[in-house]
């Protein structure tokens, strides 16, 4: 069993900056960190002050002399440092020779414009630091986005020495940077998960931003439960609130206040008497030149199976893809398969490959394979709000109460799909932290290794982990689906009545944090 390790969170001020006390609390108790650590990037003290305020634990804030601090979390260590000058002390106290992590945001990507060649600030430093450490080391930087994972290398007298390097800084998506979470593991793996910064405290209610939110906390609705129990009337009396912005906003406090879902509809999840397998493909990236994996849980025998090319390559990549759809034609006859976001991304992925490389089960798939995608059935559909602060399956199952072992958290979804890019991508490759097909890398990304070469000596992928990554989230598929179907429908005309009709009471404006177990799930 893996250890626990150490859960980071890194955050930035500026997206903290009108963050109000609930909503850090919130937060904090949303990631459940061992430290908080502020990018220097944007820092502001006032923001890490009220960090420190609400957060009982180690808050690592940029300010005052350059200095180096080390953590311990279950036998642990973590330096963070001021400088990559730091490092260079090591006869002082503060700087432990053999860290587990450092981090510091002196590591920053540089560019030479007249040879064009990308290089890391701090890269002699680090190696040096490295040179002299009994174990290898795991560098950390808020100068590369969170999910930034490369392994530089830096030559010696004595010869070459390994520096992986991982981000830190916020995520970029649509709609605004996210907060970054990640696993420290004691075997050197990093796992990242986001959400978005303004999702917390009533921040985390759809149709709020930070003006409703402000005018809510004035009326004295100052948590996500009182929302959840006023009536519609009242919600709607607030200035910039309508009808329909407050029916969905009382929808979305109750599916967050009481950690369940909200069914909007009763429209049927899948066709009556069709139970689903539950499926789960890993690939190389959003858009797949292989599928390396593809995990099926059956919850009528409560098994999981899955297919694994642990060899993938670019001349012969539907080699998972083969073993699982005879396996599933010998079987199954006509199966239903449910996958989250599966008509976005798995079951397109799947039968491509399917007509591609296992064309003699083409007509199999088309005509007796039917498809479910509760994420489609939920949100794009419009049938139930769901009580994550995201739509995004972990996050779903997380507020449903599924709480991951640690062995399955040990690796994340991007990680794994850059893992299996260097792995079959040519050493001479013209830029390997990017894949066929996929959009083109920023220039955070195009920062590389000088001596490309060196990726031949990348370790190889451990499957296992991955295996029990993939378990891990088609069990949780099926706990977010048994949850969709057995919502009740007819309870959402409770949501209409004022609190003394629903036999409660306004008096409690504490945010609720019950969870509901998988076991109320169980069919």
């Amino acid at each position: 069993m893996i250890a626990r390790g150490v859960d980071l969170l890194a955050v930035g001020c500026d997206a903290l900056e009108y963050a109000d006390e609930p909503a850090l609390f919130d937060l904090l108790s949303y990631a459940d960190p061992d430290i908080v650590y502020v990018l220097r990037e944007g820092a502001d003290v006032r923001v890490a002050s009220r960090i420190r305020r609400a957060f009982d634990g180690p808050v690592i804030a940029p300010g005052g002399p350059a200095t180096c601090r080390t953590e311990t979390v279950a036998g642990i260590t973590v330096v963070f440092a001021d400088s990559t000058d730091r490092l260079e002390n090591r006869a002082s106290a503060d700087v432990p020779p053999d860290a587990d992590y450092v981090v510091c945001d002196d590591l920053a990507p540089t560019t030479d414009r007249v040879a064009l060649e990308a290089s890391l600030e701090g890269l002699e430093r680090i190696g040096e630091y490295q040179r002299e450490s009994a174990a290898e080391t795991v560098f950390c930087t808020g100068s590369f986005p969170a999910g930034y994972d490369y392994v530089w290398h830096r030559e010696l007298e004595e010869g070459p020495v390994r520096l992986p390097v991982r981000g830190l800084g916020p995520i970029r998506r649509s709609g605004g940077a996210e907060l970054a979470r990640l696993r420290l593991g004691a075997d050197g793996s990093v796992s990242v998960s986001s959400v978005p910064a303004d999702r917390f405290g009533l921040g985390a209610l759809s149709g709020v931003g930070p003006t409703t939110a402000e005018r809510l906390r004035k009326r004295g609705y100052d948590s996500r439960r009182a929302v959840a129990d006023a009536s519609v009337a009242d919600l709607r009396s607030i200035r910039g609130i309508g009808e329909s912005t407050a029916v969905e906003m009382q929808r979305s406090a109750r599916a967050m206040a009481e950690s369940r879902v909200i069914r909007r509809t009763a429209d049927p999840v899948a066709p009556v008497g069709n139970d689903p397998l539950f499926v789960d493909i890993e690939t190389d990236g959003l858009h797949p030149t292989v599928i390396p994996l593809i995990g099926v849980f059956d919850p009528d025998s409560g098994e999981y199976v899955d297919f694994v090319d642990s060899d993938p390559s670019r001349t012969d990549p539907g080699t998972a893809t083969r073993a699982f759809i005879d396996w599933l034609a010998a079987t199954h006859d006509d199966p239903t398969l449910a996958a989250w976001n599966g008509y976005g991304f798995d079951f397109p992925h799947i039968e491509r490959f399917v007509a591609r490389y296992a064309p003699e089960y083409r007509e199999y798939w088309t005509e007796h394979v039917s498809t479910v995608d509760p994420y489609d059935w939920a949100v794009r559909c419009d049938n139930a709000v769901l009580p994550g602060r995201t739509n995004r399956l972990e996050d779903v199952a997380a507020a449903l109460g599924c709480e991951r072992a640690a062995d399955a958290e040990a690796i994340d979804g991007r990680t794994f799909a850059k893992q299996v890019r260097r792995l079959i991508e040519a050493p001479d490759s013209e830029d390997p932290t990017s894949s066929v097909g996929e959009p083109s890398p920023t220039a955070d990304e195009r920062c590389r290794p000088m001596d490309d070469t060196q990726l031949e000596s990348e370790p190889r992928i451990d499957w296992e982990r991955v295996r029990r990554y993939c378990e891990a989230d088609v069990r949780e598929l099926a706990a977010v689906y048994d949850a969709l179907v057995s919502a009740d429908p007819a309870n959402e005309s409770v949501a209409m009545r004022s609190p003394g009709e629903r036999g409660g009471t306004t008096d409690d404006r504490t945010d609720s944090t019950t969870q509901t177990g998988l076991a109320d799930f169980d069919s």
